[in-house]
């Protein structure tokens, strides 16, 4: 094969995955508006989970559905969990693209299996600590919250994409192990 014809078959895979890539991504950010009370449930949850492991850590707070409240040296601090915060859209644009890329269906529900998950925990660890800034060192937050835990997040997430490329998916034409 030449490379015009190599060429020409990555163009064709690329604009492939993009496409599928952007309907998945599209569908169930749609499902997400549709369904507002599963955003609402999620963000009540996240800072339920929030709540328990600031209770393990012994700090001091209230929380009233999806907001929390610090009760500080310096005062209360409200913090609340939005739709953003629950590490939704993050999983939305993982979710699109394991789905978007041409591996075998049980080597993308692996990915699935583990990467949700690692997602979902690295989120809530996120939170927590965004919650220790607010309540020890507010002037902190927005560094924390805004720039350096937003990059972290796109880093682990490609991370994980780039683990699950290497260390899952085989390359076409691949035998499977398999007993029989």
């Amino acid at each position: 094969m030449n490379d015009k014809q190599e060429s020409g078959g990555f163009r064709k895979e690329f604009l492939l995955f993009l496409v599928v890539f952007l309907a998945i991504w599209l569908l169930s950010f749609l499902l997400t508006r549709r369904f507002p009370d599963f955003t609402e449930s999620l963000e009540a949850f996240v800072a339920r989970e929030v709540a328990f492991c600031l209770g393990v850590l012994r700090h001091r707070f209230t929380i009233d559905g999806s907001v929390l409240r610090l009760l500080t040296s310096h005062g209360t601090e409200k913090m609340v969990v939005i739709t953003e915060c629950t590490g939704l859209y993050t999983t939305i644009i993982y979710f699109a693209i394991i789905g978007a890329y041409p591996a075998r269906l049980g080597e993308k529900a692996l990915g699935l299996l583990i990467g949700i998950p690692s997602i979902h925990i690295l989120n809530l660890a996120r939170m927590v600590f965004i919650a220790l800034i607010l309540y020890h060192k507010r002037d902190l937050f927005h560094f924390f919250h805004g720039y350096l835990w937003q990059v972290s997040f796109a880093v682990f997430m490609l991370l994980l994409v780039i683990l699950w490329m290497t260390k899952i998916v085989k390359p076409k034409g691949a035998k499977t192990v398999g007993h029989g």
